[in-house]
């Protein structure tokens, strides 16, 4: 597969960067990080695989004020904004023809505290687990 090489929100040069075997697309300015079909759910379940989001909420967050127009940059397609259901602070990008998943510097590691059970979800689990 050819590689991606353009950042979709800040236009920066992206890298490809590989923990477990699969490899992702980091932006070198903004530190988001594209995913292929099915790798951000992989990556979830991977121990340290938190070590590949290595930018910050507060610095992103001008970059994910960018909602308008932002193409996949697997395929070219206008992606299509998300919410992370278990926490709604957490939109992404995802892409409607190739199903790549664009993730603003810091939403990988909230997304992987969420499915460790440090999330919302998780911390209801742990709830009704104990009045059992």
């Amino acid at each position: 597969m050819k590689p991606v090489t353009i950042c979709p929100k800040c236009a920066g040069s992206l890298e490809q960067v590989v923990c477990a075997g699969i490899e992702v697309d980091r932006c070198r300015y903004c530190k988001g990080i594209w995913f292929d079909s099915l790798e951000v759910e992989t990556l979830k379940a991977v121990k340290g695989s938190e070590s590949l989001d290595i930018g910050n909420l507060k610095i992103s967050s001008n970059v994910d004020k960018i909602t308008e127009h932002v193409d996949c940059p697997r395929c070219h397609r206008h992606m299509i904004r998300m919410v992370d259901i278990d926490q709604h602070c957490i939109w992404y990008e995802k892409c409607p023809a190739c199903y790549g998943v664009w993730l603003d510097a810091g939403e990988f590691k909230n997304f992987k505290d969420n499915f460790n059970g440090q999330g919302i979800v998780g911390q209801a689990k742990k709830i009704f687990r104990r009045k059992r």
